[in-house]
């Protein structure tokens, strides 16, 4: 009778922990399954859609390298959102902070072109994640110390954000020996030492970034010393040095996959990580616990803020080298659907960031073979997204929980009568 029970105890908190994640994996799927109707409309067949979206997502080397690019922003920006909203700042302004961060990782690269490799991307790294940080000071500030709602005031820093980008694009940028259109040289001015545009482009864009402030993709790891001296006369390290789409695949997902287990490391095992979730869950009950919560709360946002600024940093150091007008788009307003998929986790946000990615990476297969518009990948993640949170409504965890204090109680009420009758 006690192994029965202890099978059915260990059943039931096996449903508590895994409703986390059944909610967005019935999400996604439910997803499909609504849209597969749309595409039955447009007149073509579901499965030979999904096939190719996903075929064009991990069927090859080249679509496993785009899909890594896709998801490695989602990573980031999503991790920004759920970090933040767990310690009860709700950070819209990812989209910002991600904007400012790739200003400022691009103008380190371009102003100290000549700086070692190793240094040059550390303080590239650095600048993005700081001015992220920057970014969301003021909004930090005014949610700390006035209590003012963080989303009004990160939302407005937004605008401000895309509006300085669009400027300092325009503005050319100091570099010894350029020379204007007509062979003039320029009269620099302190705008100029702000602007991020190659002066000697007529359109709004940064100059390339020198090789020096790429991030070491996976072939010029494998071409390195180390790995050469090891493999170097084995046939199948030869055949990985051919294929191309390693040149694509940076460091980028790998630093994002290890920003995830940190934020998860600091989230849940570290006092930092559980003040913040505690005022999240109840500032007032935080407090009486004796919680700085307007120190916790600003502490929350200033690293929401640096993650999102490192989502812009990443992806100029280690895919476009370069800025262009929307140069990456809403990329921080998607930070908010992949972490509420993810379930506000660091691990799940992972997932969450993969499922965006391997969408966008395989729309366009999608649209070659079977003719499906890359429109039904948008509505595949918006149905996502609202059976997501619907599904947060069934609360089955709370539930069972609650079935389960209320069958202790009882049985905790019995013990003294069985005691009883077996005396009597």
């Amino acid at each position: 009778m006690k192994s029965k029970n202890r099978l059915w105890i260990l059943w039931r908190e096996f449903l508590e922990r895994s409703f986390s994640i059944a909610i967005p994996v019935a999400a996604i799927m439910a997803a499909f399954l609504v849209s597969g109707f749309i595409i039955l409309a447009w007149g073509s067949s579901p499965m030979a859609a999904y096939t190719a979206l996903f075929s064009g997502a991990f069927g090859s080397i080249s679509g496993i390298a785009t899909t890594l690019q896709r998801l490695t922003p989602l990573v980031f920006t999503g991790l920004a959102v759920a970090y933040g909203y767990r310690g009860g700042f709700f950070n819209i302004g990812a989209e910002g902070q991600l904007y400012m961060g790739a200003i400022a990782a691009v103008w380190f690269a371009i102003t100290f072109p000549n700086l070692p490799s190793w240094l040059l991307i550390t303080l590239c790294i650095f600048a993005s994640g700081f001015m992220g940080l920057v970014w969301v000071l003021l909004p930090a500030y005014l949610k700390a110390k006035r209590g003012i709602n963080e989303v009004l005031t990160t939302l407005l820093m937004n605008y401000i954000a895309i509006q300085y980008f669009e400027w300092v694009i325009r503005v050319d940028h100091i570099q010894e020996g350029i020379l204007l259109f007509g062979g003039v040289e320029p009269i620099w001015t302190f705008q100029n030492w702000l602007g991020i545009k190659d002066a000697t482009q007529p359109h709004p864009k940064s100059a390339f970034l020198v090789d020096a402030a790429h991030l070491p993709t996976m072939k010029s790891l494998l071409e390195s010393n180390l790995f050469s001296s090891l493999f170097g006369g084995a046939e199948w390290y030869k055949e990985l040095l051919g294929i191309t789409a390693f040149g694509r695949i940076s460091l980028a997902p790998l630093l994002a996959l290890l920003t995830a287990l940190v934020i998860f490391f600091v989230m849940f095992k570290t006092v930092t990580g559980y003040r913040s979730r505690a005022v999240g869950i109840n500032p007032e009950a935080a407090r009486f616990m004796g919680i700085n919560v307007p120190r916790t709360l600003f502490v929350t946002a200033l690293i929401s803020g640096t993650l999102a600024g490192l989502a812009g940093g990443m992806e100029v150091l280690g895919t476009q080298h370069r800025v262009i007008p929307n140069f990456l788009v809403n990329a921080g307003f998607d930070g908010i659907p992949v972490a509420l998929i993810g379930q506000l986790h660091p691990l799940g946000v992972l997932l969450s960031a993969t499922f965006f990615g391997a969408l966008r990476a395989g729309a366009n297969k999608m649209q070659v073979i079977t003719s499906v518009p890359i429109a039904v990948v948008y509505i595949i993640q918006a149905l996502a997204i609202v059976f997501a949170i619907a599904g947060t409504t069934v609360d089955i965890g709370a539930n069972l929980k609650k079935k389960r204090l209320a069958r202790e109680v009882s049985e905790q009420k019995l013990e003294p009568a069985k005691e009883e009758v077996a005396n009597a």
